[in-house]
């Protein structure tokens, strides 16, 4: 079976949930949910030209409906019917803004079926991360952010352009107002999109890719320098670099908090910026939003007119998860934030750019190239400066 023929097939169990959940009351007990599956299974054989039907008696697993998961969730009507689709031959491929790929294309005519829309794949990860919470940070030790970003270094007059990672670390210590540590640093690895290692890449005297600061800033409840922030790629401000008071302010209520995040003035200053959704992603990636406040921060992004989901699996640095993602009306980019949706985990954010040449003008950069993205992990680690194992 080749990877452009692969087929998203439920198991049983899945099945068996997906049917238990589609309609609680009149498949509670073992025969109705029998009969319910063996008729869609019956169908998908139809569908694909199969003599051999499911026998009445198939035994059906009795199962244990998972916390999180109120009965009644009508997105999994949706989701059961598009298992049948996926069974009967539909062709899938990984697509994303893979690490070492960042203008791969997808080479699928139809994505694989795993949300049939945003609001249910946001529903999904809100509803992970109010069943599973927030790990807090053991007395003592710390909570590690690392944020790997990639950035366009490019010129137009020497025609080159290439993407160059960049490390953000942060220790945040389990007391919020003791003293955090920031650092940042350029890994000097480079993905070329024109030119390569032997093109010149300095001017006037200064090679392009030290524009961008390293550094090491320690401070008191995370409030570091605006000047360290705006090297972080943060800046100042309630979303970027939030106190515990306004983490602790911020509306949980999703429609409150849409309003507030479409009231920020980043949105006038930066119409190119990705809109509310990118407000969302700032916050998200600080690691420091608790379980309450990320279970709203999902359920206000889908209500973001436009907002589609792009790819079903996304790799963003070897993490996959759910690319939802905003077009400006211009149509020349889109900008995609990454949702585990079955752990509610954040994964990152990145920038595809759909004019040939890009943002900058460029001969080379072709259409649908990922010129940004960033991907964050935490973990927890015995004190500020050390990097947990497997980091």
């Amino acid at each position: 079976m080749t990877e452009d023929n692969v087929h998203r097939l439920w198991t049983d169990e899945e099945l068996d949930e997906g049917l238990i959940l589609m309609r609680p009351d009149e498949l509670a007990s073992r025969q109705p949910l029998g009969e319910a599956r063996n008729t869609l299974l019956n169908a998908v054989r139809s569908l694909e030209g199969r003599d051999t039907l499911v026998a009445d008696t198939n035994p059906v697993t009795e199962l244990t409906r998972k916390p999180g998961l109120p009965a009644g969730r009508r997105w999994w009507l949706s989701a059961a019917a598009a298992a049948v689709v996926v069974a009967v031959g539909a062709t899938v491929a990984i697509t994303g803004g893979d690490h070492g790929a960042p203008s791969a294309q997808s080479t699928s005519s139809v994505p694989a079926v795993k949300f049939a829309s945003v609001q249910q794949a946001l529903d999904k990860a809100a509803d992970m991360i109010h069943v599973t919470g927030e790990a807090p940070i053991p007395a003592g030790k710390f909570r590690y952010t690392e944020t790997r970003g990639w950035y366009l270094v490019a010129s137009k007059e020497r025609q080159f352009a290439f993407l160059a990672e960049e490390l953000r670390q942060t220790w945040q210590p389990s007391d919020f107002d003791s003293e955090w540590l920031l650092k940042i640093g350029q890994t000097g690895n480079k993905q070329w999109l024109v030119g390569n290692e032997q093109t010149a890449t300095t001017t006037e005297g200064q090679n392009v890719n030290e524009i961008r600061q390293s550094g090491e800033w320690r401070a008191r409840g995370g409030q570091f320098p605006e000047k360290a922030l705006i090297f972080a790629g943060r800046g100042a401000g309630e979303w970027s670099a939030p106190t515990e008071q306004q983490l602790a302010d911020l509306p949980r209520d999703p429609q409150q908090l849409y309003d507030l995040m479409l009231k920020d003035p980043f949105l006038a200053n930066k119409p190119r910026g990705g809109g509310v959704l990118a407000v969302a992603a700032t916050l998200l990636k600080t690691g420091v939003v608790p379980a309450d406040l990320k279970e709203a921060v999902y359920r206000a992004v889908a209500r973001i007119p436009g907002l589609k989901i792009t790819a079903q699996v996304a790799n963003l640095d070897g993490r996959k998860g759910v690319a939802l993602g905003v077009t400006p009306p211009d149509g020349t980019y889109r900008y995609d934030i990454i949702v585990d949706c079955d752990t509610g985990e954040f994964i990152g954010e990145r920038t595809t750019e759909f004019t040939p040449g890009g943002d900058v003008g460029i001969e080379g950069i072709k259409a649908d190239t990922v010129t940004s993205y960033s991907s964050v992990h935490t973990a927890i680690t015995d004190q500020a400066g050390t990097v947990p194992a497997g980091n």
